[in-house]
């Protein structure tokens, strides 16, 4: 019998060799769209959440989650239940864009309203005095720092 086309081997080399361009371009390709917002399908979503990134790349894993929580701010500020607070974080990440990591949460900390006494509470400042050193105050109660291990 006569053998037509390619042999085993070479249709086996053919598709290896195919298999390794495509994940050569995958992985060249991979960190330019990570880095560019502008290919998202949400780019200003894209954008906040690379701001939450830059604040807490230093964290590990668990305790990254609660800081992305704290530090990303929120598509929409007119939604959100403190809605000052809001708009005051979107201003601190945009106002601390060269800092990372620490500097970075410091850096938008210090640009923050203070915790709950943004709607004029009466008797704020006692209820602060309250909350023991490592605590801040929260709405109507105080609340453990967060645990980011600065």
């Amino acid at each position: 019998m006569k053998q037509q086309g390619i042999s085993r081997w070479q249709g086996y080399l053919r598709a290896g060799l195919g298999l390794l361009l495509f994940c050569q371009y995958g992985y060249a390709a991979a960190p330019a769209i990570d880095d560019d917002c502008s290919r998202a399908v949400a780019p200003q979503r894209c954008q906040l959440h690379r701001q939450g990134l830059r604040s807490c790349q230093d964290l590990g894993e668990s305790r990254r989650r609660t800081c992305l929580a704290y530090y990303t701010p929120p598509l929409n500020c007119q939604r959100q239940r403190d809605a000052k607070r809001c708009e005051a974080l979107v201003a601190a990440q945009t106002s601390c864009e060269g800092a990372l990591g620490a500097a970075r949460r410091k850096c938008v900390d210090e640009r923050l309203p203070a915790a709950g006494c943004s709607r004029g509470q009466p008797g704020c400042a006692t209820a602060d005095e309250g909350c023991d050193g490592g605590r801040r105050r929260d709405a109507r109660e105080c609340a453990p720092p967060l645990p980011l291990g600065d």
